[in-house]
């Protein structure tokens, strides 16, 4: 056990905190929705199941790519492990996509008219923003995670003592 985390990175730490945001935007995701349905229907998210299959899935993939990146060596493992980092990403870009698009009825109904006074309802609404920081900090750690790792591996190697 000692070993398997000797050859990690601080890339692959990155990417299993990707995975740790991942959770928290889900969660928020659908706290947001069932406080936004508790008030009105319409304020339900529609792809809500979509969302959490991605996160899910995403999820998964970010910590494949911590448990597989430095146990095997060659490029066909490295390859995998960056396809499973853009793959999460790409999941995760979804699902913020889904919360942003579906949110967009409530954010006009809440905080640029008069129409919708109930508390629970702005709750909601500003636990989906924060869901959408949380989205786009996981998608930020995967993508500096992959791009870490692309430069360890182009880094040239100084092997001569000085």
């Amino acid at each position: 056990m000692k070993n398997f985390f000797a050859k990690k990175t601080w890339a692959s730490y990155v990417a299993i905190g990707c995975a740790v945001l991942a959770i928290v935007a889900m969660a928020l995701s659908i706290v947001s929705n069932n406080l936004g349905g508790s008030v009105k229907s319409d304020y339900l998210v529609s792809g809500i199941g979509g969302v959490i299959a991605m996160d899910i899935i995403a999820f998964l993939l970010a910590v494949c790519a911590f448990v597989v990146d430095g146990m095997f060596e060659g490029k066909l493992f490295s390859i995998l492990v960056d396809v499973m980092k853009i793959a999460a990403a790409a999941l995760l870009l979804g699902s913020l996509a889904i919360m942003v698009s579906t949110r967009g009825d409530m954010m006009g109904y809440i905080w640029f008219s008069d129409l919708e006074g109930s508390e629970v309802a702005a709750s909601s609404l500003t636990i989906a923003v924060v869901s959408w920081v949380f989205y786009a900090l996981a998608i930020v750690a995967d993508a500096v995670s992959l791009g870490v790792t692309a430069c360890v591996k182009k880094a040239p190697k100084n092997d001569s003592a000085a």
